[in-house]
C-alpha cells in the first residue's frame, strides 16, 4: 500500500471486510437499527444499513481511478442521510477513500480532505484536509487546487497567507478556467488581498464566472456577487453601470441556487 497514512492498511482491508460481511455489528445506541424508520423518502433499518455498507466496499474495491469519487457523487444522499444514524457508513466511507488513495486516487485524496474540512461526517481537521489537497494536487486533482486556496484565504491551518490563496486561485484559473476558480479570484481583487483591490476586474472575473457557471448551484455565487455591484452607489465609479432590474434578477435566481445547494449539503 501506499500514500503513507492515508491509504489502506492491511487492518482497514479487514475492517472494511467486517463492516460489509453477515457478521454486522448492531449500531448501540437508544435507537435500535432493528427497527425501521423514515428519514424524508429513505427508510432506515439493519438490513438497509448492511446493504449501504456491502454495496459501498464492492464500489471501492472494483473502482478504476476517481470511480470510487463518482459513485460517492451519486449516491451522496443516501449515505450521509444513514450516516447520521449510522457510524459504521462514515467510518466505512473514510475506509473506502483510503483504498481509493492506495490506488493512487487523486480524486479520493481531494474528497477524504473535503470530509475532514467540512467536519459533518468526521471529526473536524483543517491540517489533514490541507495534506490530503497537497496530496491530490499533486496527483492531478485539479479541484484541490481551489480547496488549497481556500485553506489560505480563510486560514485553516495558520494564521490567512492571502499571497498563496491568491496563487492557488490564480493557478486553477489558469490551468483549467472554471466558474468556482474566477469567482474566488476575483474575491481577491474584490477585497484587495495579495493584490491591490480593483473592483473593475473583480468585476469582469464575475462575469466570467457566470458565464462559465454549470447549473444553478454554481451560477448562484457569481451572480449574488454581481448583483451587489450593481446596485452600489459606487459602481459608477467602478466602471459598472448600474442596474437594479438585472440585480434583482440575478438575485431571484441565486436564490434557487443556494436553496439546491443547501439541499445537497
Amino acid at each position: 500500500m501506499i500514500w503513507g497514512d492515508y491509504g489502506a492498511k492491511k487492518e482497514d482491508v479487514k475492517r472494511i471486510a467486517e463492516l460489509a460481511g453477515m457478521e454486522f455489528v448492531e449500531h448501540e445506541s437508544e435507537e435500535s437499527f432493528n427497527e425501521e424508520f423514515a428519514d424524508g423518502d429513505l427508510v432506515f433499518g439493519g438490513e438497509y444499513v448492511k446493504q449501504l455498507l456491502n454495496e459501498m466496499a464492492n464500489a471501492a474495491f472494483t473502482a478504476q481511478g476517481d470511480e470510487f469519487c463518482d459513485y460517492v457523487a451519486e449516491n451522496r444522499r443516501r449515505i450521509w442521510k444513514a450516516a447520521q444514524h449510522a457510524p459504521e457508513v462514515a467510518q466505512m466511507l473514510v475506509l473506502c477513500y483510503k483504498v481509493g488513495i492506495a490506488n493512487g486516487s487523486a480524486g479520493c485524496m481531494n474528497d477524504l480532505g473535503v470530509l475532514y474540512y467540512m467536519g459533518d461526517l468526521v471529526e473536524q481537521d483543517y491540517h489533514k484536509a490541507a495534506e490530503l489537497y497537497e496530496m491530490a494536487a499533486d496527483g492531478g486533482c485539479y479541484q484541490s487546487v481551489i480547496n488549497l486556496g481556500y485553506i489560505y484565504e480563510y486560514g485553516r491551518t495558520g494564521a490567512p497567507d492571502y499571497a498563496k490563496a491568491y496563487q492557488w486561485y490564480s493557478l486553477a484559473a489558469a490551468l483549467a478556467p472554471s466558474s468556482e476558480a474566477l469567482y474566488k479570484l476575483g474575491d481577491m481583487y474584490s477585497r484587495g488581498r495579495a493584490v491591490s483591490r480593483d473592483m473593475k476586474k473583480a468585476y469582469r472575473l464575475y462575469e466570467r464566472s457566470l458565464r462559465l457557471a454549470a447549473g444553478d448551484a454554481e451560477f448562484a455565487q457569481p451572480a449574488v456577487r454581481i448583483a451587489k455591484m450593481l446596485i452600489d452607489p459606487q459602481a459608477a465609479s467602478w466602471g459598472v453601470e448600474p442596474d437594479p432590474l438585472r440585480a434583482l434578477a440575478l438575485f431571484q435566481r441565486a436564490e434557487i441556487g443556494l436553496r439546491k445547494d443547501i439541499a445537497n449539503g
